[in-house]
Formats: structure tokens, sequence, C-alpha cells
């Protein structure tokens, strides 16, 4: 699958929105996070919507776990031990910017607390909107 634009992901959002679906609670805040910036939270979102898509191409057996999940919640990968451990691997051999819209491993992993790969060390980071992103995308692919 090629990676997709940001612009794609919250077209995507805002027909799930729009129709009343049960993701449209996640999806309303994904574009009130990406797009209106609240929270200051643009870029994690932006981030997590590249790494994602390529994260669930290279481990499409999750899909259906992600989506067996309650979709009016993040979804909460540390309870998945193996799909954790996956993502972990992955994203720990990934490196600098990826795709031509503006993806950055690099970047994401300053959002990114230790739990989840990255470098943060305080605070949430940008974990929930990963895992809103996470959920969300396995819906949308």
């Amino acid at each position: 699958m090629a990676i997709k634009s940001k612009e794609w992901f919250y077209k995507q959002c805002l027909e799930e929105y729009e129709k009343f679906s049960p993701l449209m609670h996640l999806c309303w805040t994904a574009l009130k996070k990406g797009i209106g910036q609240q929270d200051q939270t643009r870029g994690h979102v932006t981030q997590a919507i590249g790494a994602i898509q390529g994260f669930l191409d290279a481990f499409p057996d999750h899909v259906d776990v992600i989506r067996a999940s309650d979709p009016t919640r993040p979804f909460p990968i540390e309870d998945h031990a193996a799909m954790l451990r996956d993502w972990l691997t992955w994203f720990a051999r990934k490196r600098g910017a990826y795709g031509r819209f503006g993806y950055n491993f690099d970047t994401l992993r300053t959002y990114l607390t230790r739990r989840l790969g990255g470098r943060r060390r305080h605070g949430g980071g940008g974990n929930d909107e990963f895992k809103r992103v996470l959920r969300l995308l396995a819906d949308f692919i």
C-alpha cells in the first residue's frame, strides 16, 4: 500500500463524522487536534498518520484486532503485548523522512514517550494522538 496523505486521512474522518458512524467521536477529535491544532498537536497527528500506515502495511494481521476494539476510544496498544512488541521493533528500525507528504520517523520519535518507542520523558506527548490514529486507520485502510 502506498502511504497516503494527511488530507486523505482527514477526508475519511470528515466522512465518518458526517454519517454519524461509531467512529465519529474519534474522527472529530482527530480533526480538532490535526487541523484545528487543539493542544498544539497538529504534528503529533500528522506524523502518526504516516508511520501507522507503514506499520499496518507491514503487519496486516493486527488490523482485525484493532477493528474489533471499541470504535469510540483510542486503541490501547499497551494491552496487546505482541502488537506493541511488533510496533517497537518496527519503529526502532526506521529513520528520517519518507514518502511525499512530510512524514518523518525522527519527528514522531520526539512526540512519543518511551513506552511507544519515542524519546519524550515527561507527559503523554503524542501517545494519545497515536492511539486515536491507530484505531481510525485500521478502519480506513
